[in-house]
């Protein structure tokens, strides 16, 4: 699920917890029913008995509905799915590239998992796959987002 980085940050800092825990966890799970429930569903093309789902059917809950969400400038289905790196989001089709001793390493992220040359892999991994095994994946880790020419080092966009 595509959540933008501010988003996330503000989230977080207003449950008071500083990451994802079970106060965060629970106020999204209750933003998400509140607005299955109170929101019209869209047409389901791959259900045949066009039925909905026990939990589509509960009782919806007492407070207002929320508003839907507006759709970000050219997302659609290459951008709306990715691999979650903690607070930053890299779309399928992002690049990796570590550098170690002159040597890039180089992995991309597609069907939301990132894959390098030995299959699937985390970019504390990719990181730390060459050298000494305690490097700083924010640090060692370059990305190229799809469509941009220019490299970019991870921590510099989980700033963004």
């Amino acid at each position: 699920m595509y959540l933008p980085s501010k988003v996330f940050c503000a989230l977080i800092e207003h449950t008071g917890e500083g990451y994802y825990g079970d106060k965060t966890e629970a106020a999204v799970s209750a933003l998400i029913q509140q607005w299955i429930a109170t929101t019209p569903a869209a047409p389901c093309p791959w259900r045949e008995d066009g039925e909905l789902t026990d939990s589509a059917t509960a009782e919806a809950p007492a407070t207002p509905p929320l508003a839907a969400p507006a759709s970000a400038p050219g997302s659609g289905p290459a951008t709306s799915r990715g691999y979650q790196w903690k607070q930053l989001f890299l779309p399928n089709g992002t690049e990796l590239r570590a550098i170690y001793g002159g040597r890039p390493l180089y992995a991309r992220v597609e069907d939301e998992q990132i894959l390098s040359d030995n299959g699937p892999t985390t970019p504390s991994r990719l990181a730390n796959r060459q050298g000494c095994g305690t490097r700083n994946a924010w640090q060692a880790i370059w990305l190229r987002l799809p469509g941009s020419t220019r490299w970019q080092r991870a921590a510099e966009c989980r700033q963004d």
